[in-house]
């Protein structure tokens, strides 16, 4: 069997080389914005409309209007960037996923920092409340593992998957 990978904008979900299911959701990923990318248009615009007009003005340019200048030129072309779907935290490395596969969940909600990992043979019971899941190691020891809810279909696929592979392990869902 050749592995499926289905891509959904900002979600892989489908089987591995291994032949198991597994889902990968790039937390950083963004939908296209027209709004973002005229804006960041109209910034660039502005900061080079600057630059024009002071030196019609004036014979030199002062720190200010250099100021000016950058300050626009740079969050215009951050607009422009973003506008077109492409994170710029992940531009420069950052990385925020959710992952969960037969083996693990792992969740990394912040780019520069360290994500947790959950083996799925360490866990006891899995309870969902309210956008984060209390999870019950063998130890009995609990774990608060929350999940973004800035879109429903993200939420859904992420219980679902998560109900699928408890399921299997025979883990307690509440």
């Amino acid at each position: 069997m050749t592995p499926v990978t289905v891509k959904i904008n900002y979600l892989y979900a489908g089987i591995s080389k291994n032949n198991t299911m597994e889902l990968t959701i790039n937390l950083l990923a963004r939908k296209k914005s027209n709004l973002r990318i005229g804006f960041g248009m109209l910034a660039i615009l502005f900061s080079i409309l600057w630059i024009w007009i002071a030196l019609a003005e004036k014979e030199s340019l002062k720190i200010f209007d250099m100021l000016y200048f950058l300050v626009f030129l740079t969050l215009g072309i951050g607009h422009l960037i973003e506008g077109t779907g492409v994170s710029l935290v992940g531009f420069f490395g950052g990385k925020a996923l959710i992952h969960i596969n037969d083996k693990e969940i792992r969740i990394k909600q912040e780019p520069f920092t360290k994500g947790e990992t959950i083996q799925w043979d360490e866990l006891k019971s899995i309870k969902y409340k309210s956008a984060q899941y209390r999870i019950t190691k063998t130890d009995d020891s609990t774990l608060m593992l929350k999940i973004p809810t800035d879109d429903y279909n993200r939420v859904q696929s992420i219980k679902e998957t998560i109900k699928t592979f408890a399921g299997e392990k025979g883990i307690q869902i509440e």
